[in-house]
């Protein structure tokens, strides 16, 4: 099986007290085009980690039985709670998983599933996308390195674990993988 750890629960301090998740791009909330994108690919679970706003991101999302929706009472000390939360709740028959970020909302299925494609030939290691020779998310982690991710602590996400392991790296020539939605103006640009 392959899950799909989806981080919602920023603080979104960027976006001037409003929760960029609920904000409105190309005609539907930033939430539900993570969601959208992660169901329409061959991920078989989905699990939402929501902190902020947890009701109104909530309310976004399709009540499915492969979609688990969990408050991180913890948001507020950092994504890598967040990322702990998500992995500890995986099913037990998850081969691999992705962690991914909900403010991304031009990854398409088609990048998820060319990064699955790339785990048939190899699920031992992480595969890592990057774009312009720059590492970037959504990244699918085997099973494996569960016990590795728990070790997280604070605002740090799993960037400085693949940067000490060997990574299969999966080059895009689509910028979508790095525009994230940090401040209002990234709603115009």
């Amino acid at each position: 099986m392959i899950a799909a750890i989806l981080l919602a629960a920023g603080l979104s301090t960027r976006t001037k007290q409003c929760n960029k998740l609920l904000l409105t791009y190309r005609g539907k909330k930033i939430i539900k085009h993570a969601v959208d994108n992660i169901l329409k690919s061959k991920i078989d679970y989905l699990i939402v980690i929501t902190g902020r706003n947890k009701k109104e991101i909530t309310n976004n999302i399709p009540n499915k039985k492969n979609i688990k929706i969990i408050f991180n009472k913890h948001y507020k000390t950092g994504m890598s709670s967040s990322i702990k939360l998500g992995i500890n709740n995986l099913p037990s028959s998850t081969t691999s998983f992705f962690i991914t970020l909900a403010d991304m909302p031009n990854i398409q299925h088609t990048h998820y599933n060319k990064l699955i494609l790339a785990s048939k030939k190899n699920n031992t290691i992480p595969i890592v996308p990057f774009y312009k020779s720059q590492q970037h998310n959504p990244v699918l982690f085997p099973a494996t390195f569960i016990n590795k991710l728990n070790k997280l602590k604070g605002d740090k996400g799993a960037k400085y674990l693949l940067n000490k392991t060997t990574i299969k790296k999966i080059t895009f020539t689509n910028r979508a993988l790095v525009k994230d939605f940090d401040t209002l103006e990234d709603f115009v640009n």
